[in-house]
């Protein structure tokens, strides 16, 4: 008897709950099954390695993987963090007056790339930023549950991405 259950392959759609801890254990980030992730298989939205964990899983399945950090944002890369002397800085409508503080965060233009960085020290004449992504550097640990899998919609798999049936983000299930 062939089995009836949805298992994730590429190209379709996964509804999923999951908490995400750094090594710490510390929550980063947790979706229920009120408020579940919904996307597109395969669509590049994702992190790779998260994907691969997922791969074959089917509707109902657990699960409980770690992401070393070189698989997920990438280790910390100390070439991203720049010292940057005010008088080179952007007028902005966040930071009229120039003042800085540790933690800020930045968003600047340098030549065609947008970069979003957090400061990290201020000095008398420059402010240190690193734009390494928040989660560089952090092994990612995820425990979950597969909600339910199906074939992605013809708006879908055009767009390649899940598109909520009514418009509205809402705890809707995809069935």
């Amino acid at each position: 008897m062939e089995s009836t259950q949805k298992h994730i392959e590429p190209h379709c759609i996964v509804e999923m709950s999951y908490v995400l801890r750094n090594a710490n254990e510390e929550v980063i980030e947790s979706m229920t099954e009120q408020w579940p992730l919904k996307f597109y298989y395969g669509s590049g939205a994702m992190l790779p390695a998260f994907e691969d964990h997922l791969l074959g899983l089917t509707e109902g399945s657990h699960f409980d993987f770690v992401l070393p950090a070189k698989d997920a944002y990438g280790l910390l890369s100390p070439s991203m963090i720049r010292e940057i002397p005010l008088n080179a800085l952007p007028d902005s409508e966040h930071f009229p007056n120039r003042i800085y503080e540790r933690g800020d965060h930045l968003q600047l233009q340098f030549e065609e790339d947008v970069r979003v960085g957090r400061v990290v020290e201020v000095l008398e004449h420059a402010i240190v930023v690193d734009f390494n992504h928040s989660l560089a550097g952090v092994d990612l640990r995820f425990t979950g549950r597969i909600l339910h899998v199906r074939t992605p919609r013809a708006d879908e798999a055009v767009e390649k991405r899940y598109i909520e049936p009514n418009g509205i983000r809402s705890d809707s299930r995809l069935r």
